[in-house]
């Protein structure tokens, strides 16, 4: 027969108070005065008999779970950086998490079942990791409609009634372009902007910004903007390089690349037409998903997107939700700014 469990009654008991009492030392009840020698004994007993909080029971009284679901691809290390800043957000405030992926056919990805879980009590609110040009709509509704607390993280842009931390995209190519042509650099001709994309990408928000940002930096700047377009690991690095190297086969234009996954194979070829990066060819991307700033070489400068910092703001703006949300006037779209990494590349 197993040992019987420790119960807030058999504490009382040990401690001389009521079960009140105890809870409201647990719990730090508003409302309830209890005294430094009462609390003390209260603890005391705690920690005599080994007491652990009925985690169910508390949830029935409660109607909490204190647990957030986290939806996302447990391969992408973007992912593994949200749940960082979630697990971060969630100690201070007593939670913890329950990590969901998607499913390879059916069920929406696996998403219903989340739903299922806010229905069972099992968790208190769902945050997402989406690709930038997410907008599920009937997601949405059924989310609204179960009245779930919810975050998307990266989705629903452009889409008002959806709770979403989002990246400052126009902001990052600004401080991009700052650092790029800061003072003591080469500053003509201006940057060019490589656009790099899937063959299957429809274009997103993120990517309008980027390039709208980049052209008005220009524009503001009286430089000439330059766009070049090119298919992730479609091989035309060393077309795109020779082009702007021109008759001279100097390349003075600083180049900004949009994703930081592209550089790999931009590295390649700079080597192979015996570019030194940081000297010949001085690069930026404007993310970092590849944390190029510590595993490239010569290392990459770049600007990050706070995935980190997303986390956190997911949490607490699914924790404002569940104090009244919109009544207290919390925001809707939530704009963190982007990071500089400033590496050896530019």
């Amino acid at each position: 027969m197993g040992k019987k469990r420790v119960t807030s009654f058999d504490v009382a008991k040990r401690a001389g108070v009521s079960r009140s009492v105890v809870s409201a030392v647990l719990n730090d009840t508003p409302g309830i005065g209890v005294g430094a020698d009462t609390r003390e004994a209260v603890l005391e007993a705690i920690r005599e008999l080994n007491y652990h909080v009925d985690a169910g029971a508390r949830s029935m009284k409660t109607g909490r779970s204190m647990t957030l679901a986290a939806y996302g691809d447990t391969r992408h290390p973007l992912f593994t950086r949200l749940l960082e800043g979630m697990q971060r957000e969630c100690e201070l405030s007593g939670y913890h998490i329950l990590l969901c992926s998607p499913r390879p056919k059916g069920n929406a990805g696996g998403r219903a079942e989340l739903l299922e879980l806010y229905h069972q009590r099992k968790i208190d609110g769902i945050v997402t990791l989406d690709h930038t040009s997410y907008r599920d709509e009937e997601w949405a509704s059924r989310v609204s409609g179960a009245g779930v607390p919810y975050v998307s993280v990266e989705g629903y842009a452009e889409v008002p009634g959806v709770y979403s931390v989002l990246a400052d995209y126009s902001g990052s190519v600004k401080t991009a372009l700052e650092y790029l042509m800061r003072e003591g650099t080469a500053q003509q001709p201006g940057p060019v902007y490589a656009e790099v994309y899937h063959q299957l990408d429809a274009d997103n928000w993120a990517e309008r910004n980027r390039r709208e940002a980049y052209m008005g930096w220009c524009t503001a700047h009286g430089m000439e903007p330059v766009i070049l377009r090119l298919e992730e690991h479609g091989g035309a690095w060393a077309e795109c390089l020779q082009g702007l190297a021109g008759d001279s086969g100097q390349l003075n234009a600083p180049l900004l690349v949009n994703w930081s996954s592209a550089i790999p194979e931009l590295y390649r070829t700079a080597h192979k037409l015996g570019l030194r990066i940081g000297e010949d060819l001085r690069i930026m991307a404007a993310d970092n998903t590849i944390q190029g700033h510590r595993l490239s070489l010569p290392s990459l400068s770049c600007v990050e997107i706070p995935y980190v910092s997303m986390g956190e703001e997911a949490v607490r703006c699914l924790l404002q939700q569940m104090g009244g949300g919109k009544e207290a006037g919390q925001a809707e779209k939530i704009w963190l700014p982007a990071v500089l990494r400033a590496g050896e590349s530019a």
